[in-house]
């Protein structure tokens, strides 16, 4: 509270003071040196603030003093509105910028929310997508799988063939070689003719050694033509054999190599056949014409001509397609 606050020991009447009274500022003096009178340090504990004092001074001072409780809560109130005002601004403000980072929190989950959503969408699309492509390669590698599982197939298939082949041809070389010995029983027998032919020509007169020569080299031409197409027989044979070897490394269309083999030894043995054929026809027509009744042949001839004839008869064999 100010220093100008005075509290009254006896009550104060209630007298209206006008602003207007002159007799106001003549009273200030008295009541200014009264006041002094009264703080002084030497006067009497005892006597009261107001002896000597008049109402309308009192009524002013009190008065001043009211005023100034009233200005000292004025300003007061003034600075609790300052206080609140800002107070209530700085709030305002601190609000805006929760309300601005708020926002901007809730834009950037958003944002977020919606990247992951993507990329979530694109590693199910990928998924997806790869599900797929495994799902096709897993059924390529099926039928992959089963393709191989038939050429295996195919190819034991084609293993058994070829060693049928190899057995067929086997067979051609033991017959071939039963071929090469009859061949050189009929070179025995021709030289034995040859031989029997000199001795008659010896007997027989010019003329008829002129024709039993002239035949005897016919035959040693047909002899000699027979020796080559068993060698040409012969090579083709080996020819074979190693075709079929090489076959064995590099295994392909068997069944067209056997239809090829089994055709090429039918023709063989055809060709061999009509030579063999023609050839014995044309022996048997000079010896009818030019030569006497042949002695029977021995026990041992019997045999080999049987076995000869064994040899030369042809297994049975597919015919060969064109």
């Amino acid at each position: 509270m100010s220093e100008n606050t005075f509290t009254p020991d006896a009550p104060v009447e209630n007298t209206a003071v006008d602003p207007d009274d002159s007799t106001a500022p003549t009273l200030e003096a008295p009541a200014a040196e009264q006041t002094a009178k009264a703080t002084a340090p030497n006067s009497a504990p005892s006597t009261p603030a107001h002896t000597g004092m008049s109402v309308d001074q009192r009524a002013y001072q009190q008065y001043q003093s009211l005023a100034q409780i009233v200005l000292d809560s004025a300003d007061l109130a003034t600075k609790s509105a300052e206080s609140a005002a800002s107070a209530s601004s700085h709030l305002r403000k601190t609000t805006t910028e929760f309300k601005e980072l708020t926002e901007d929190g809730h834009k950037k989950a958003r944002l977020l929310l919606i990247i992951s959503g993507s990329v979530m969408i694109l590693c199910l699309i990928f998924f997806l997508i790869m599900g797929v492509r495994l799902v096709s390669r897993i059924n390529q590698l099926d039928t992959m799988m089963l393709a191989v599982g038939k050429r295996v197939v195919e190819l034991n298939v084609g293993m058994e063939s070829l060693e049928g082949v190899n057995q067929t041809v086997k067979e051609l070389a033991a017959q071939q070689m039963a071929l090469t010995k009859s061949q050189g029983e009929i070179e025995g027998r021709i030289e034995a003719s040859l031989k029997q032919s000199e001795s008659l020509v010896q007997k027989v007169p010019g003329e008829t050694a002129k024709q039993v020569a002239a035949s005897s080299d016919s035959v040693m031409k047909q002899v000699q033509g027979i020796n080559a197409k068993l060698q040409s027989q012969a090579n083709a044979v080996q020819s074979l054999g190693n075709e079929v070897k090489s076959l064995k490394s590099s295994v392909g269309n068997v069944d067209g190599l056997k239809r090829d083999v089994e055709a090429l030894v039918t023709l063989q043995k055809e060709r061999y056949l009509e030579t063999l054929q023609k050839n014995n026809a044309s022996t048997n027509r000079e010896r009818a014409v030019q030569f006497p009744r042949v002695a029977p042949p021995k026990p041992a001839e019997g045999n080999a001509s049987t076995s000869q004839g064994n040899a030369i008869t042809p297994a049975p064999a597919p015919a060969a397609k064109p």
